[in-house]
């Protein structure tokens, strides 16, 4: 759907996405649901608002499992997920497409 690979999507390649994928969404209604789409206003729609607006909000079990990842992920306890902390779980060499 990113056309011009801006890792975003306008309301140009929204529109062209809704046709092509068939949503039967009219044309008219298109840029108010795009618009609501756009929680941040800045006239495009990043993989996450797009993801946000597809799936809504986590439920209770979802948030849990996905909270109990980022702790197990997150190794030195910082609030963030860095590549170091990713590094430190993940072997490469062990995946099956590497050996």
């Amino acid at each position: 759907m990113d056309d011009d690979n801006s890792r975003t999507l306008s309301l140009v390649e929204f529109t062209k996405a809704c046709r092509d994928f068939k949503v039967g969404i009219s044309d008219e209604y298109i840029p108010t649901i795009f618009k609501a789409f756009d929680v941040n206003n800045d006239g495009t729609l990043s993989i996450d608002e797009f993801l946000f607006a597809l799936r809504g909000d986590l439920n209770e079990t979802r948030k849990t499992v996905v909270t109990q990842v980022f702790n197990k992920l997150d190794r030195d306890r910082s609030g963030t997920l860095t590549i170091l902390d990713i590094r430190s779980l993940y072997r490469a060499d062990r995946h099956p497409d590497v050996i």
